[in-house]
């Protein structure tokens, strides 16, 4: 089976020659799952090699055939992902096309409405994908497996979802090896999933409610070791969404981190909410090699942060930032603008306050009302949401990695703001952070740190580089010096220049009490942590991991279909 990760554009836009790359985590847990149950499995990454014709033909040798090929979509590329699926049925008529990830799992009828399409894997999809697989070569039907939408006579089904992964420690380990080239970031793991809390945002909560599962911390130690010996790893990142959620597992994964010895020789940054990064835990942390944390603060109004239901306060961040320094840990905080009711102060007030905790690096995106999510259900219902072809507009670094005078318009704009005025301070205030002294001569040292992109080694004797560094500093200088021009000039200016841009002015009167926003469904909280709990117990009474087709479609009951979102829901932990 051939695994493709689509890029509708390279990730940083004009930085990207230097940005280092994400390795495409979700395709690397399928081609495990699929390599364990034996199946011959390669992945190819566009943000590296594009797929064309000519490499689709080297890549498939060797595969079994008619082929079956996997394609994961983020919404920000679906629209590539569609356009190679076309390519894919052109090259090969016989193979089978299945569409997997956060895009089509929340629109799976828009995949399925492209005749290219034959299967949507929904949710978490390592079990799903190897079912799938041995149902196409004659194990079973495929049309009775949960979790997988098709069509039939004409009309699309979706079947009831699958349940969870009960056991992550039943994943293999991450084919680190399938990863080796050099623009890849290899220092992360991934030791948890899900993050039980309501904010209406957050599209990984599609996949997993509001259920927490996490890994030993024996395998921890075990993927850790593997890539400190292996791969000379000396600084990995834990890419979980919310690693302190469970002080118990924390403290044991630091134990087991120092019983180990890794604590001397790799230094280890998290991710996690300010309100779970508990003082009695950080001590421990520190001394176990974490040495940074960053923090989803997204605003410095808590009038806002009320808004998206994420359930803290702008004083719990500024608490665990205090926190984190005096143990000596650098943090991250990880901003967005564009929120609904948001104004111009707004942005400027969450700045002031950012920049004053002196944090090593800040960063202020812009809102991307994701499918499938509750904020998106909201706007949608405005006229300030844009959506342009394919989706290719619902990128988060949309102003910051283009030229300002890129005509793409903004997925959204609050009726506080007109879309200039937005794009204005996102550009303004995240090259304002970046632009300083410190950050500068790490970038142009080639240091590890802040700063968004990383220079070769002796780049300034190569003319190549040269050439293109040169490109990106008169890029980043005309957005900087646009960005910072008064209001009152550049506004008539650039609407002149994208007339679009009129569409969504700032609309006086408007007021935060006309914003009625909704939130995730308990329904789909309460049947995701049913599924989970059942997926559990036939764990312990079959002694399997990830289950074979047989095993699965005798002992498990495929939960019901989750309902649309209808109000806020409590943080549930699903570990009952």
């Amino acid at each position: 089976m051939l695994l493709i990760n689509p890029a509708q554009e390279k990730f940083g836009g004009f930085l990207s020659r230097y940005v280092p790359v994400g390795i495409p985590v979700a395709l690397g847990c399928l081609a495990a799952a699929l390599t364990k149950a034996g199946v011959a499995v390669k992945v190819v990454d566009e943000e590296i090699t594009e797929v064309t014709p000519s490499r689709l033909r080297e890549l498939v040798a060797g595969l079994e055939k008619p082929y079956v090929f996997g394609i994961s979509c983020l919404t920000a590329h679906v629209v590539r992902g569609y356009a190679l699926a076309k390519m894919l049925r052109r090259e090969f008529p016989d193979c089978t096309i299945v569409f997997g990830g956060l895009h089509p799992t929340s629109l799976p009828g828009e995949a399925l409405a492209h005749p290219e399409v034959d299967y949507v894997v929904r949710g978490e999809g390592e079990d799903t994908v190897v079912k799938l697989y041995r149902a196409l070569r004659g194990d079973g039907d495929p049309r009775d497996l949960p979790g997988l939408s098709f069509r039939r006579d004409g009309e699309v089904v979706h079947n009831p979802d699958a349940a969870l992964i009960p056991e992550l420690d039943d994943i293999p380990l991450f084919p680190y090896e399938l990863f080796a080239h050099p623009k890849y970031d290899m220092g992360f793991i991934t030791t948890s999933r899900g993050c039980p809390y309501a904010c209406t945002y957050c599209s990984q909560r599609m996949l997993t409610g509001t259920t927490y599962r996490y890994k030993s911390a024996q395998r921890i130690v075990e993927e850790v070791s593997l890539l400190a010996d292996r791969y000379g790893q000396k600084a990995i990142v834990f890419y979980d969404d919310n690693f302190c959620f469970k002080k118990r597992r924390v403290l044991e994964v630091c134990d087991a981190l120092i019983a180990a010895g890794l604590h001397q020789r790799v230094e280890f940054s998290i991710q996690t909410r300010a309100d779970n990064f508990h003082a009695d835990i950080v001590p421990r942390m520190a001394a176990a090699g974490f040495k940074h944390v960053g923090f989803g603060m997204e605003t410095g109004v808590d009038r806002l942060a009320d808004l998206i239901a994420k359930d803290e306060t702008v004083q719990q961040h500024l608490d665990a930032v205090a926190v984190a320094k005096r143990y000596g840990m650098e943090v991250s905080l990880f901003m967005i603008y564009g929120l609904p009711t948001e104004t111009r102060a707004d942005r400027e007030a969450t700045y002031d306050l950012v920049q004053g905790q002196k944090v090593q690096a800040s960063k202020y995106n812009n809102l991307i009302p994701y499918p499938g999510t509750p904020i998106f259900e909201d706007l949608k219902k405005t006229d300030r949401l844009r959506i342009a072809p394919g989706w290719s507009n619902f990128n988060s670094t949309l102003s910051v990695t283009r030229s300002i005078f890129d005509r793409t318009p903004l997925p959204y704009v609050p009726e506080t703001t007109s879309e200039w005025e937005l794009k204005r301070d996102i550009v303004r205030y995240n090259f304002r952070t970046y632009l300083k002294a410190e950050a500068v001569k790490g970038i142009l040292l080639g240091r590890k740190g802040p700063g968004w992109y990383k220079l070769p080694r002796r780049w300034y004797l190569r003319p190549r580089e040269l050439f293109h560094v040169t490109r990106i500093g008169f890029n980043a200088l005309v957005n900087l010096t646009v960005a910072n021009l008064p209001l009152r000039v550049t506004e008539p200016v650039m609407n002149a220049l994208n007339p679009a841009m009129r569409e969504r002015p700032r609309v006086r009167g408007y007021t935060s009490a006309q914003y009625r926003p909704t939130g995730w469904s308990l329904e789909q909280a309460r049947a995701r942590s049913f599924a989970l709990n059942q997926a559990k117990h036939a764990r312990k009474s079959g002694g399997a991991g990830i289950l074979p087709l047989s095993a699965l479609q005798r002992r498990a009951r495929p939960p019901v279909a989750a309902a649309s979102p209808t109000g806020v829901t409590p943080p549930l932990s699903g570990e009952e």
